[in-house]
């Protein structure tokens, strides 16, 4: 069964919905408003994908290309052929994606204190803009595979290798995945200046994927690390045929 489909192309990147994304919509209609539920929706939607757009824009000056992008239910994922390997530019690609959204926030805001909030759109602009904001701050946190992760792990990088860097990302991003399942049941509310109550299911699920991401991007970085490191016995070893005259 088709779970995505093809909407648009957005500077030669393809852009896809996800249709897991109706759940955004089922959990705005939670305000009792459809229109506003619509309004909400259609906020979130574009503040995602100028969010990766942030990040595939800069990506594409370091010369790697991103072959697409995807709205789901989580958020939305810039597919790039590669991340930048040199620390500086992993960071500027990161940190360019929560630049962007606290930019538009800011935007809705002032442009909702413009209009008034007593209408439609100035509550809607003024809810967008909070959305932004708190969508710059989710992917602040340090753990992968939000943006704080990558920009956590560069910075370490000039005190350690990419390898051991991403070990140390993955660790503080695990912190992080226990603290949101966990805090909200303690009584606290918030992390990272970031309300963390509402849906127990998305929380872990959330949690879930910085869990497992942050081990397969160590993985990755240790791969290329033993690879970088073999010499030409191992390369010689790997390309010899067994000896089949055994």
């Amino acid at each position: 069964m088709k779970t995505r489909f093809h909407i648009c192309d957005l500077f030669g990147i393809p852009l896809y919905l996800d249709l897991s994304t109706i759940f955004i919509m089922l959990m705005f209609l939670q305000t009792g408003d459809f229109f506003l539920a619509v309004g909400l929706s259609l906020i979130l939607a574009v503040s995602i994908v100028a969010h990766e757009l942030g990040h595939s824009l800069v990506a594409r000056c370091f010369g790697c290309r991103t072959t697409c992008i995807t709205l789901t239910v989580i958020g939305g994922c810039a597919s790039m052929e590669r991340i930048p390997h040199k620390a500086w530019q992993e960071f500027l690609v990161a940190v360019a994606g929560p630049l962007v959204s606290f930019v538009l926030g800011v935007a809705l805001l002032i442009s909702a204190f413009v209009i008034g909030g007593d209408n439609y759109l100035g509550i809607t602009f003024m809810d967008g803009g909070i959305i932004n904001i708190t969508l710059g701050l989710f992917n602040l946190l340090p753990g992968f595979p939000m943006d704080g992760g990558r920009i956590l792990r560069s910075v370490a990088r000039i005190f350690a290798s990419r390898a051991k860097a991403t070990y140390v990302a993955m660790i503080v991003g695990r912190v992080a995945a226990v603290a949101l399942v966990v805090l909200p049941f303690l009584g606290i509310d918030h992390i990272w200046i970031i309300p963390i109550g509402g849906n127990a299911i998305l929380r872990i699920l959330i949690a879930w994927m910085i869990w497992q991401e942050g081990y397969r991007e160590y993985q990755l970085a240790k791969q290329e690390e033993d690879f970088r490191n073999w010499t030409q016995d191992d390369f010689d070893a790997r390309v010899s045929p067994p000896p089949y005259d055994r």
